[in-house]
């Protein structure tokens, strides 16, 4: 189901492109009468590009803002009682009471059906390996309508 979604996406941007450099390019072809018109229903297709890309941006913001709060690591080495809090600056916290034992940035990937939480430069994921957890507790949780 991603693939599809990441293709109707494309499409749109593709179908917005094509309209606005059609009206364009007839805004030369057209009686003088009508030439604001079509000049006028390209700008309009040109604005639709950019408020889509503006509503993607804040979508991928949003699903960045729901990985940010604090998880109890089960598998940090040398440490039984870490947690790592991811913050909205996109660094990232490792403690063992009160203590810093790491920190770093973090990245937010995702894609239809899948969703990653890069660590330090991309060398990590959370959720796996030496930051596998069990318990979270997310600074600003999804609201189910």
């Amino acid at each position: 189901m991603s693939a599809i979604s990441e293709l109707i996406v494309l499409l749109i941007f593709v179908l917005l492109g094509v309209c606005g450099l059609a009206f364009i390019f007839l805004t030369f072809k057209v009686r003088r009468s009508n030439k604001p018109w079509t000049l006028l229903t390209s700008f309009l297709f040109i604005f639709l590009i950019f408020c889509f890309r503006s509503c993607e941006i804040n979508g991928y913001k949003n699903s960045q803002l729901h990985q940010v709060g604090i998880y109890y690591l089960t598998n940090f080495p040398n440490c039984d009682d870490c947690i790592l809090e991811l913050k909205e600056d996109m660094t990232y916290q490792v403690r063992s009471k009160n203590k810093v034992i790491e920190n770093s940035n973090w990245h937010f990937e995702s894609g239809g059906d899948y969703w990653i939480t890069y660590l330090d430069n991309d060398r990590s994921q959370l959720g796996s390996g030496d930051y596998a957890y069990k318990k979270y507790h997310l600074k600003y949780p999804e609201q189910k309508d």
